[in-house]
């Protein structure tokens, strides 16, 4: 898919950006911030909530920035986080309206009238008119309007910034014309354009950013573990995939205490320990691969795969160690079941009633294992979304 003419724009200072360029941030937090803060506010309904926001998504995607494999990628990556950080918002604070009652029925009934539309509105009353209007709005419709009327009617741009076709934004804001009131709807533009972050906000970030750390600190510290030595090295660059690794190591050796244990035989006990040590070996490995995803791809693609991975050769083990203690498990069952019967006519019913436990105690331990698959899934998605990493594009 061809870059639109504003990825175009925004292309080399991304790339300057990522190597730790400030100056090359600032002009994005510029070219962007109308955007970024539409689509907080189409969200939360509160326009100081949507600045807020909008700051936070910016001094984040600053930080993260070394994790963008692909600078083409840099406005989808960004509605990402923003729509992802609104979100949060809203399920954390409960949005309540400032203006409540009679008081907010008059604010509304004010600016729907004919009169010219104060400078000096107040915030709370421009958060109430905005909340309103907001939620007047079709769902679909609501990042397209607000952002139409901060760029100054600019549809294209609108479907740049967006990701959209400019037909598609076309139609959505007609769509809004036939629902609103042309004279009401041009007054909340005015209003939508009133409260769209300028340079003052800009600079704010770029005086923020003073204090967060910037993305070259990663390709500095990649460089320090790579000219680094010995345990330092590995330490600094592994550490929590690594320690996680470890835990999972003290979990296969705690798990196979009990196989070892009651092994009745010398073969099956090393077979048991030969599966035991591969994977030990497996998790090692897997850490590994899952830091290395991590440290140098950005997305989502390569921590799935190397967890993919990983949950792939535990089953295989798991498998072969099921293989080596069948006989014994049915042994034994056989042995248990035998009580139940006086004679040796029941033998047949015995080895069946044997198999059938066996296969069942084999079923749970799949289950548990898909069970856990599928949270530890779960858990690596949320990671991936919190951590701006889970995007398309």
């Amino acid at each position: 898919m061809s870059m639109s003419i504003t990825e175009q724009q925004l292309l080399p200072d991304v790339t300057a950006a990522q190597q730790g360029d400030i100056h090359a941030f600032s002009r994005l937090v510029s070219r962007c911030q109308r955007s970024v803060s539409s689509i907080a506010l189409a969200i939360v309904k509160d326009i100081d909530a949507s600045q807020d926001i909008s700051q936070q998504v910016f001094i984040h995607s600053w930080q993260q920035l070394h994790t963008l494999q692909n600078p083409a990628s840099y406005l989808p990556w960004l509605r990402q986080i923003t729509r992802y950080r609104a979100y949060n918002y809203l399920r954390d604070n409960k949005v309540r309206s400032k203006v409540g009652g009679e008081q907010a029925e008059a604010i509304l009934a004010e600016f729907a009238s004919d009169t010219e539309l104060s400078d000096d509105l107040a915030q709370t009353q421009q958060n109430q008119i905005m909340a309103d209007f907001i939620s007047q709005l079709p769902a679909d419709s609501r990042e397209i309007v607000l952002l139409f009327y901060r760029e100054e009617q600019n549809s294209q741009l609108v479907a740049e910034l967006l990701g959209l076709s400019e037909s598609n934004v076309r139609k959505k804001l007609q769509r809004v014309r036939e629902l609103l009131k042309e004279q009401l709807l041009a007054k909340y533009g005015k209003l939508i354009l009133s409260t769209a972050p300028g340079l003052g906000f800009t600079t704010a970030i770029c005086s923020a950013l003073t204090l967060a750390s910037p993305p070259v600190a990663a390709a500095s510290a990649s460089a320090f573990a790579a000219n680094s030595t010995g345990i330092a090295k590995f330490g600094w660059l592994f550490g929590g995939a690594m320690l996680g690794a470890l835990g999972g190591v003290l979990g296969v050796v705690w798990g196979m205490k009990q196989p070892l244990k009651r092994a009745e035989s010398n073969k099956e006990r090393q077979q048991l320990l030969k599966y035991r040590n591969i994977s030990i070996g497996w998790v090692l490995l897997s850490g590994l691969l899952l830091a290395l995803s991590y440290q140098f791809t950005a997305g989502s693609v390569a921590p799935v795969l190397s967890f993919s991975l990983f949950l792939a050769g535990l089953g295989y083990l798991q498998y072969g160690v099921w293989k080596t203690i069948k006989p014994r498990l049915l042994a034994k069952m056989q042995q248990d079941a035998s009580a139940q019967y006086a004679s040796e006519q029941h033998a047949s019913a015995q080895h069946d009633s044997a198999e059938k436990t066996y296969k069942r105690q084999r079923l749970w331990c799949w289950i548990g294992i898909i069970g856990g698959s599928l949270a530890g899934y779960s858990g690596l998605i949320i990671g991936l979304v919190r951590s701006g990493r889970w995007f398309w594009g």
